[in-house]
């Protein structure tokens, strides 16, 4: 396997790690440290804002 370096490398590797990340908040029991009775009603809100700038940084980073 061609390892990720070079011009192609980086961009791919931030769009895997905004993966990573939004994978690990909403498919793994984490999901329930901020989807708890009583949590605020913003929270929810509040993480998909989180993926959502995560993922603009690495779109920004990653454009020529």
């Amino acid at each position: 396997m061609k390892p990720s370096s070079g011009p192609g490398g980086q961009p791919v590797m931030l769009s895997l790690f905004v993966f990573a990340v939004a994978a690990l908040l909403f498919g793994s029991p984490l999901r329930h440290l901020w989807l708890r009775e009583g949590a605020s009603w913003y929270q929810p809100f509040a993480v998909w804002l989180g993926v959502i700038v995560l993922g603009a940084w690495a779109a920004r980073r990653s454009a020529p």
